[in-house]
């Protein structure tokens, strides 16, 4: 019974702690789900911010904006051979170095701000490459022992304007797949703006090109990325890095995307497996708790059970299990007591002369024939009480003294009708509580009509013979 016990007990408590995880799973989740959301805002905006930047560069430097810009706030931007790279033999056309120039100033004035982001310029005329910044000779040793140019780049990484295709263009966006840079070791993703008075291919000078790293971000620190084609272009989907993501169904992932240009944009996936089983010793946690409560709650209960019986257990005659006489203490009496009632006192006919004659035994079988026959003529209610070996007081609420007296004589004839041994009877005294001021009166009284009805039994005599 205890293993069944305990068992219902474990079983009920992992319910009751699957209840409750949900429950915090569905306030957790959110939470969770908004931190990585904020996290992946925050890193699209830092790192990824680029294409907005290059928008802006690219269509300040359009020819139109060029050939109207005042020449003379130029004149101060000389070309920076250091950031420049120039294919052998080749030459800058005026043009280009023009549209240099102006890429100085508006880099050097800072009306263009850039961060966390390779910045240059590529002319298809010359195929010259030209950087905001100066950059190691070591690399630019290397880039010109590959006479690498900006012809080159497009054809290998396939990003720029004059490669893409008129629904790329349409937001003066071209955006490459990140891919291994081979002079830095980088994962990069490069975005360029068109230098063009129009998207005609034979109006295409070169291109504004932004390149970022894509991995060196906090954000993409144990995470990695595949290039799925989908209906509107490509989709970069970036995921984490673990074992998670391998087995966790795609209906638990939970997905978020962010535009990266009109054909190109992240999405990030959480893996919500993965945050259950994170959470799950909090599961075990509440499941420990909820069964040490129900232990307690349950020694609790079984010590005030056990508490019960014990006191029901004092308050009983240990051979007939009815009340003994310390039931006037308890407020069970009180109650009874508290308004109209009426008493009978019962005592045993010959069982002295059983006891005597047949053995003690017989005698307690007869005192047991009066107590069922208690039972079966009082109610529920009523207070059954042994006083003595074979004396018996029962006190009954709201009973007025006749129907007390029919009770009584219902008693004596229950009891002979039993034909224990052809002799045994009882004499009963009956009263209420309507003549007398308190419980010990109406006791008196009843135990004084019941020594009148013995008597009269015995013709007044022999009295002690009844005993």
């Amino acid at each position: 019974m205890g293993s069944k016990l305990s068992w219902s007990c474990v079983r009920q408590a992992c319910l009751l702690a699957t209840l409750v995880f949900i429950l915090l799973l569905l306030i957790l989740l959110p939470l969770k789900i908004d931190k990585e959301h904020r996290a992946f805002t925050n890193f699209v905006r830092a790192k990824h911010v680029v294409p907005s930047y290059v928008e802006l560069l690219g269509k300040a430097l359009s020819l139109h904006d060029i050939i109207d810009f005042d020449s003379t706030l130029l004149a101060p931007f000389k070309l920076d051979p250091s950031r420049l790279l120039l294919p052998l033999g080749g030459t800058l056309l005026p043009e280009e170095e023009q549209i240099i120039r102006y890429f100085d100033y508006l880099y050097s004035s800072k009306k263009i701000p850039v961060r966390d982001a390779f910045i240059y310029i590529g002319l298809y005329k010359s195929n010259a490459i030209y950087v905001t910044t100066p950059f190691p000779e070591e690399v630019k040793s290397r880039l010109m022992n590959k006479q690498n140019s900006a012809n080159e780049f497009c054809q290998i990484l396939k990003y720029c304007s004059k490669d893409a295709s008129v629904e790329s263009l349409a937001d003066d966006i071209v955006l490459s797949a990140p891919y291994l840079d081979e002079f830095t070791g980088d994962i990069v993703l490069s975005m360029a703006a068109p230098i063009s008075s129009s998207h005609e291919p034979e109006h295409l000078l070169g291109d504004v090109i932004a390149d970022t790293s894509f991995m060196a971000s906090d954000f993409m620190q144990g995470k990695v990325f595949e290039i799925q084609p989908s209906a509107y272009g490509t989709e970069i989907v970036i995921t984490g890095d673990s074992i998670w993501a391998r087995i966790t169904p795609d209906f638990l992932f939970y997905a978020m995307s962010d535009h990266l240009d009109n054909l190109s944009f992240l999405t990030y996936k959480i893996s919500v497996l993965r945050f259950i089983v994170l959470y799950f010793p909090l599961w075990l946690l509440i499941s420990a708790t909820i069964i040490i409560y129900q232990i307690k709650i349950n020694n609790i209960k079984q010590l005030r059970v056990e508490r019960q019986r014990f006191r029901e257990a004092m308050l009983l005659d240990p051979a007939t299990k009815i009340y003994n006489k310390k039931v006037y203490e308890t407020l069970i009496f009180k109650a009874v007591i508290a308004s109209q009632y009426a008493v009978i006192c019962i005592d045993g006919d010959k069982i002295k002369t059983i006891n005597d004659s047949y053995g003690h035994k017989l005698g307690d079988m007869a005192i047991m024939q009066i107590v069922e026959a208690m039972r079966a003529v009082f109610r529920e209610s009523d207070i059954l009480i042994r006083t003595g070996g074979d004396e018996f007081v029962v006190i009954l609420a709201n009973c007025p003294v006749a129907k007390a007296l029919q009770l009584a004589d219902k008693l004596k004839d229950n009891i002979a009708q039993r034909h224990f041994l052809n002799m045994l009877t009882v004499s009963c005294g009956v009263a209420d509580s309507t003549d007398y001021s308190s419980f010990d009166a109406v006791l008196q009284a009843a135990d004084q009509a019941l020594y009148a009805d013995k008597a009269q039994k015995r013709g007044h005599a022999g009295d002690n013979a009844l005993r």
